[in-house]
């Protein structure tokens, strides 16, 4: 189901006291509670044709585009499983194609080898071989080469009344250009596109709830089209100043 997604570029000063503030409200999604700090590490290959279409298509503005790239968390711990994306966009909603996939087998399954081992997280037997055909439709069809490794931890909150609001702190963006798949668990970059700015991601599907509001207009928090993705082609690939192009909140 497609949902609507804000994004909002703001000062790290403002971290603690927007938490504070949101805590009434929310609690840490499944995966973020567990985590020592409530937050977890988000790790993304992109891919795109060899003249960038995907990026340009960003740049201008294309009211209907895809991205595409592969998602793991955390640090390796042997026997990973990732997901093999596409993000889709249509004016302001957002809605994936998502297929869990073992690490291991991520060659195996992009060089269409089907009999390698599909983990659906969709349950239903149409979707077990429809979401995997789709990426791989995509992938061969445009010739997609990995271009960059995207990384940042994630503080992950869910509305705790049952909205289906989600809020994300998206922190410490980094970035290196990525030419094979098995550099997603690297630690090595090269770019650091938003030194201190996080990204805070509202995600919704109807109406957001009355406090939402009250919390952006508190902190003037401007939406902007804010693309991880373009931000880490601009950095590590174009070798472009992200900052300078982007407007800043204080």
């Amino acid at each position: 189901m497609a949902r609507l997604e804000y994004k909002y570029l703001v000062s790290n000063q403002y971290l603690d006291s927007i938490r504070k503030d949101l805590m009434p409200f929310l609690d840490y999604d499944k995966f973020a509670s567990v985590q020592p700090n409530k937050e977890y590490t988000v790790r993304s290959i992109y891919f795109d044709t060899l003249d960038l279409i995907c990026y340009y298509e960003k740049l201008s503005g294309l009211k209907e585009r895809n991205k595409f790239r592969v998602r793991g968390y955390n640090e390796p711990r042997g026997n990973d499983t990732v997901f093999v994306e596409i993000k889709r966009k249509s004016i302001d909603y957002i809605s994936k194609d998502r297929v869990k996939i073992l690490f291991s087998q991520l060659d195996a399954y992009l060089n269409n080898d089907m009999d390698s081992e599909i983990f659906d997280e969709f349950s239903t037997e149409q979707n077990k071989f429809e979401l995997p055909s789709n990426f791989l439709y995509y992938y061969h069809m445009h010739q997609l080469k990995p271009k960059t490794l995207v990384t940042y931890e994630r503080e992950a909150f869910e509305c705790r009344f049952g909205s289906n609001l989600r809020v994300t702190f998206d922190k410490n963006l980094r970035t290196a250009k990525a030419i094979k798949l098995d550099e997603l668990f690297n630690n090595t970059f090269s770019d650091y596109p938003l030194s201190n700015f996080f990204i805070l991601e509202v995600k919704y599907y109807k109406a957001l709830p009355f406090w939402m509001p009250e919390l952006i207009n508190k902190y003037h928090l401007q939406r902007q089209s804010l693309s991880k993705y373009a931000f880490s082609i601009d950095e590590s690939v174009l070798r472009k100043n992200t900052l300078n192009k982007i407007k800043r909140v204080y």
